[in-house]
């Protein structure tokens, strides 16, 4: 399978995830007084995980091998970071606030914000991983009843 494709589609996916998280939480927040907080953000890894599950075991027809799923889950949270990066950094632009996410970055020192990301990476690679199998076994479950559908 050509993972390029995998890796593109998996990028769009972010994107919207990222929009629709956004709106969601805005919408929460105005409407029902609600706020998500950070923990909302990890749909936007989780999403786009498992579509390209789904897309992945709709082309090749099987499960992803597991050395080839951690490697790819690595570089969706290296996509994932890279996108969220500038998502956020275009919304802090455009809203303000820029002040105050230095405020805090500078607050916890370099050491603490290389501990944060190497949990982060963590969180955000184990979730992608499952959640890239995940999406590959559901596939593939409806695939099989779709077929078993179309048997007489």
């Amino acid at each position: 399978m050509d993972t390029g494709y995998l890796l593109k589609r998996y990028a769009v996916v972010s994107v919207i995830t990222m929009f629709a998280v956004l709106v969601i939480s805005y919408l929460l927040d105005v409407f029902a007084g609600f706020d998500i907080g950070s923990g909302g953000s990890i749909a936007t890894a989780l999403v786009p995980a498992m579509d390209a599950g789904q897309t992945y075991a709709r082309r090749v027809r099987k499960q992803p091998e597991s050395g080839f799923a951690w490697k790819l889950s690595a570089v969706f949270v290296v996509i994932n970071a890279a996108l969220g990066l500038a998502f956020s950094l275009v919304f802090v632009m455009a809203f303000g606030g820029l002040a105050d996410v230095s405020e805090l970055l500078s607050g916890v020192g370099p050491l603490g914000r290389a501990i944060i990301i190497a949990i982060a990476f963590a969180i955000y690679w184990l979730a992608s991983r499952f959640f890239f199998g995940f999406g590959a076994k559901n596939e593939l479950k409806m695939q099989e009843k779709l077929a078993a559908k179309k048997q007489p």
